[in-house]
């Protein structure tokens, strides 16, 4: 992982240098309206990549992958397509990430702007020296918390 990049979100900055950091998951949990609808998937292996803003704009790039094999209709490992982020709030060890703009390629494709946009999508990390601990992944729209754990 590099460490100044790692860093940069620590210090909640939304120009962070070149670089990314990564969280693997085996194991979440699904809440829908505050309710624990799944309880635990383990050996539900995911990859969380942030990474500075590939759009060469502020903020960071946010991707989900999964790592135990190819989509069957999709033909690749994307479980999250790519999402504009940028930090909102720290507190503690908690740095909270929400989107921010729309996906183009699905507003030209006919999606409505409000289903398109990156603020239905928020990211909570829980950082312990040095290390991401958890992430949640919150989907606003939906009223879903996914909690991803090591």
């Amino acid at each position: 992982m590099n460490q100044s990049f790692l860093q940069a979100v620590i210090d909640a900055s939304n120009n962070p240098p070149e670089g990314n950091c990564i969280f693997d998951s085996s194991d979440h949990i699904r809440y829908q309206n505050g309710i624990d609808v799944s309880g635990h998937n383990y050996n539900c292996h995911r990859r969380f990549l942030i990474e500075k803003n590939i759009s060469n704009d502020e903020g960071y790039t946010i991707s989900m992958f999964n790592l135990d094999g190819r989509h069957p209709i999709w033909k690749n490992n994307i479980q999250m397509a790519p999402k504009r982020m940028r930090i909102v709030s720290t507190k503690n060890n908690l740095i909270e990430f929400r989107g921010y703009g729309y996906d183009e390629d699905a507003v030209e494709m006919g999606v409505p702007k409000e289903l398109a946009s990156f603020a239905n999508y928020g990211i909570l990390l829980k950082i312990n020296n040095l290390d991401i601990e958890q992430l949640i992944l919150n989907m606003y729209h939906k009223n879903v918390s996914i909690v991803y754990l090591k």
